[in-house]
C-alpha cells in the first residue's frame, strides 16, 4: 500500500508540476489581451478629444459658410440684375477670385523655394 501512495504522490506531484507550467503561461496570455485591450481603450479616449474638436470646428466652419453664402444669394435674388450694386457684387467678386488664385500661386511657389533650400 506504501507503495501506491507514493505513485499517487508522484502522480499528484508532477500534475502540479504541469499546473504550476501553465498557469504562467496562462497568466502571461491574460496580461497580453490585458494590454492590447488597454492600448486599444487608450487609443480610443486620446482621439475622442480630437475628434471632438474636429466636429466643432467642422460646424464652426459649416456654418459661417453656409451663412455668408446663403445671405449673399438671397441679396442677390432681391436686386434688379442691372444695378450698380448687382455691378459692384459682380466686380468684388470677380477681383477677389484673382487676388485669392495669385495669392496661392505666390504662396505656393514661396513654399517650392524654401523646401529647396
Amino acid at each position: 500500500m506504501k507503495a501506491v501512495t507514493n505513485k499517487k504522490t508522484e502522480e499528484g506531484t508532477v500534475e502540479n508540476a504541469k499546473e504550476a507550467v501553465k498557469k504562467p503561461n496562462i497568466a502571461l496570455v491574460g496580461v497580453k489581451k490585458g494590454a492590447i485591450a488597454a492600448k486599444e481603450a487608450a487609443t480610443k479616449i486620446a482621439t475622442a478629444p480630437s475628434k471632438a474638436v474636429d466636429s466643432a470646428l467642422y460646424g464652426v466652419c459649416y456654418g459661417m459658410s453656409y451663412g455668408v453664402v446663403f445671405t449673399s444669394l438671397a441679396i442677390v435674388k432681391m436686386l434688379p440684375v442691372n444695378s450698380p450694386v448687382m455691378k459692384g457684387f459682380h466686380d468684388g467678386a470677380k477681383v477677389a477670385r484673382k487676388d485669392s488664385k495669385a495669392y496661392q500661386e505666390k504662396h505656393h511657389a514661396h513654399e517650392k523655394s524654401t523646401a529647396m533650400h
